[in-house]
């Protein structure tokens, strides 16, 4: 007779907890103006015509995306830093 799989239900509720918890950014359009060392780079946002800074998120690092000047790009923002955002995806031209 085959045993049926048993779910550990500790690490469901765990989990659910950690997705409630967890608060979400903001992901706003941009134009990148400028490159700086360090991949960072300075963002013009469309909505709010306001310049940010920026960095290349991790899967864009890996996959060795590169981002010029002039670029539209979609940025994340964290709800606790406003001046400083991750890029998240380039626009195809």
């Amino acid at each position: 007779m085959a045993r049926k799989y048993s779910r550990n239900r500790y690490n469901d509720q765990k989990k659910k907890s950690e997705e409630n918890t967890k608060e979400e950014g903001i992901e706003l359009e941009g134009v990148v103006v400028e490159n700086l060392p360090n991949a960072l780079f300075r963002v013009k946002l469309d909505e709010t015509e306001q310049e940010v800074l920026a960095y290349v998120s991790g899967k864009m690092r890996r996959h060795w995306i590169k981002i010029m000047a002039g670029d539209k790009v979609r940025v994340a923002f964290s709800p606790y830093d406003m001046e400083r955002c991750r890029i998240v995806y380039r626009h195809r031209t």
